[in-house]
């Protein structure tokens, strides 16, 4: 709870208490709750000396005064006021220091049946009444129901000093049995953050950060492991509205709390969900969550419904990625259309914690040109060219790669680029797969190699050139899944190789892959889609781009085993030797399912690293899935010494460690040291090979 004294900051002094939002975007004046002065005594409030009751001089000092809500009829009044009145009358004074410092005004508003709102003697809202001059007699344009709300944001007409709300609620007859009153006013910084953050470019070690504010200012991030000790920051001193940082050197597989400042204030406040978590060392087989969202960018219903229905399903599981599959703004991925398509009111809750990835689509493609790295699309987006986040550098966001753990993602731009087969996005696509030495491959691009959705991959010359000259290359080096988008339906393909030509020449026989390549791909059904030992052959493909509106067409694909017209989302899981794939409904269904079983040649109970700082003795279980044992029976104190030596895997105290004498590290194995104090004597023996985390905090 913060009180007054901490608001004088912002210009504000008034004689509530309240909490504030994580950001300063909005900052209340009158909080719901809060006390008014009324008048109930059934007429209008008389003149005084000409100066009528929304006056700021008005003297309202014979007015009764109580906690909203106000009201009667209804029975969840805190304040009821008279019972047969027609006309309520209500007024807040507070005092703002520096109106400068504020924008825009939010209101809210509960009332029955129609009200009437003013500031400083001049009339900014009117709610169910109806046009003309208002007066005591003057009834609502029709009846409310009980504790109606409304919202409404306007310019800032606020003043230095003293500033007087002042509110009328009228009945919508003589005989009504009920009234109700509250009100709350949100002030808006001039100085806000109207985008963002929202998280890029993840890899083991760092990530970017990127943000818009309402005017130029410094960036800012503090950072840190605990959300009450943001201790590390980066700073880029230069004005400007498009915010992005680079934060370097955190360490793998860990959490981070930040916040977003300008170097006078805190914008955006550290809270429980705004956070960051670093991505696994490359090769390292911990488990993988990615939402997979195709043509989301409707802006509207569809979408939300979507959105909402994915994180209903996974009932507050992490998503360590998003994926966009393109076109994820309509109608020309204008920056605008983005605003709202991706920002605001949709997915910047999880944003703001899941990095996101994106393929170029033809609608953001509207805006935006690959070849010259220009439009909102790549500004929006900050994309890895030098191959910063793992995988071959490709030199331009318009393809590139990246590794999270043991899966190697490949993203290719469908839409923009040339997708011939000697040119230059193929051939750094050869040379990424030649490169990369993961358990899994996933690639995603726009236009897909197979649907008939909403569009045709028979005819259309985008994806019968994906299809045709870059397939083959994909599927002899070992590609797992691909994604695409474009055609407004969900189609998922048997177990798929070789097939390169038109629907009609599919041949189950030949293009599908082992025993259950032509069957439904699920392990309890008829059975799970395997790859063995070196095998190359074998990929699912899904056009997934109903994340925002559904299209028809006659989804009758050859190569598909289900195709359907519904909106929905998918979610990619992988750990150890199992990919699997669920699309889920707007209704928060699994309409669809089916699992890869690969054969990775695991060593049973061989060392490895799990990523989680608070197990050790990691170890591959059956199914290839590195698991390491929770840290339990924790002493207050540990010390380390030559006995110890070399050291390895994760060491925890609760308060203290002390590493004495002439103590080595074990080469190439990860050692941790987790205790709130961690005193290290200087004939510690570090090699270059090693990697040594100390980290001044507990286990979560």
């Amino acid at each position: 709870m913060m009180t007054t004294n901490f608001l004088s900051k912002f210009g504000i002094v008034i004689g509530v208490v309240f909490s504030l939002s994580n950001s300063i975007a909005q900052t209340p004046i009158v909080d719901f709750g809060s006390e008014w002065r009324y008048y109930d005594l059934g007429n209008s409030p008389p003149t005084q000396n000409a100066l009528t009751w929304k006056n700021n001089a008005f003297s309202d000092v014979s007015w009764k005064s109580g906690n909203a809500q106000l009201g009667f009829g209804d029975g969840d009044e805190e304040t009821s006021i008279g019972d047969s009145i027609l006309t309520g009358y209500f007024r807040k004074r507070f005092t703002i220091l520096d109106p400068s410092l504020f924008e825009d005004l939010k209101l809210q508003l509960i009332y029955d049946d129609g009200a009437v709102v003013y500031l400083n003697g001049q009339e900014i809202w009117r709610m169910n009444m109806p046009a003309g001059i208002i007066n005591h007699n003057t009834l609502a344009a029709s009846g409310s129901s009980d504790n109606a709300a409304a919202s409404h944001t306007l310019g800032s007409a606020l003043i230095t000093g003293e500033n007087l709300l002042a509110v009328e609620v009228h009945q919508r007859a003589a005989s009504s049995s009920d009234i109700s009153f509250d009100f709350s006013c949100l002030a808006i910084p001039s100085m806000r953050v109207v985008r963002g953050p929202y998280l890029q470019s993840l890899s083991s070690h760092s990530l970017i950060v990127k943000w818009r504010t309402s005017e130029p200012g410094i960036s800012k991030i503090s950072y840190g492991l605990e959300m009450s000790n943001l201790s590390q920051t980066v700073v880029d001193i230069t004005p400007k509205i498009n915010h992005e940082l680079k934060i370097d050197n955190l360490d793998p597989s860990t959490k981070y709390f930040y916040q977003i400042e300008d170097g006078i204030q805190v914008l955006v406040a550290p809270a429980a969900d705004l956070f960051f978590v670093t991505a696994p060392l490359i090769g390292s087989r911990v488990p993988l969550t990615a939402w997979i969202l195709g043509d989301c960018g409707t802006a509207n219903t569809n979408a939300r419904s979507v959105r909402d229905a994915y994180h209903a399903y996974k009932q507050g599981a992490d998503t360590d990625l998003i994926l966009f599959l393109g076109d994820n703004a309509y109608n020309t991925g204008t920056d605008n259309e983005y605003q709202f398509a991706l920002f605001e009111n949709m997915y910047e809750n999880t944003l703001k914690n899941t990095v996101s990835w994106s393929c170029l689509g033809n609608h953001d493609g509207g805006s935006a040109s690959s070849g010259t790295q220009t439009g909102p699309y790549y500004d929006i987006f900050t994309f890895p060219t030098q191959g910063e986040c793992g995988g071959m550098a490709s030199g331009t966001e318009a393809y590139y790669s990246f590794d999270f753990g043991n899966i190697h993602f490949i993203v290719l731009d469908s839409y923009d680029s040339d997708r011939s087969t000697n040119g230059n996005m193929r051939m750094w696509c050869e040379q990424d797969l030649q490169n990369t030495a993961a358990d899994w491959i996933v690639a995603f691009w726009h236009h897909p190699a197979y649907s008939k959705g909403s569009h045709d991959s028979d005819t259309e010359s985008a994806l019968v050139q994906m299809r045709q000259n870059f397939l083959p290359l994909l599927e002899s080096h070992g590609v797992d899944l691909v994604l695409s988008g474009h055609s407004h339906s969900y189609e998922r393909s048997y177990f798929l190789n070789g097939h390169y030509g038109d629907s009609d020449s599919f041949n189950s026989s030949s293009h599908t892959i082992g025993t259950y390549g032509y069957g439904d791909g699920r392990p309890d059904g008829a059975g799970a889609y395997v790859k063995a030992l070196s095998q190359d052959e074998g990929a699912v493909y899904i056009t997934a781009g109903s994340s925002g509106q559904k299209s028809a067409g006659l989804l009758d694909h050859e190569a598909m085993y289900l195709s359907v017209s519904e909106l929905g989302s998918c979610a990619l899981e992988v750990f150890g030797n199992r990919l699997v794939v669920k699309f889920i409904r707007e209704t928060a269904i699994a309409q669809d399912s089916f699992t890869i079983e690969k054969d990775l040649s695991c060593t049973l109970n061989a060392p490895c690293d799990d990523g989680n700082i608070c197990t050790n003795n990691d170890q591959l279980n059956a199914d290839c899935q590195c698991v390491g044992t929770p840290i339990s029976n924790v002493p207050v104190n540990l010390v380390l010494d030559q006995s110890a030596s070399p050291l390895r895997s994760t060491y925890k105290a609760t308060q203290s460690i002390l590493v004495s004498g002439n103590v080595s590290l074990s080469p190439t194995q990860l050692t941790t040291l987790i205790a709130p104090e961690v005193l290290l004597q200087p004939t510690l023996s570090i090699s270059a090979q090693t990697t040594f985390v100390v980290m001044q905090s507990g286990c979560n």
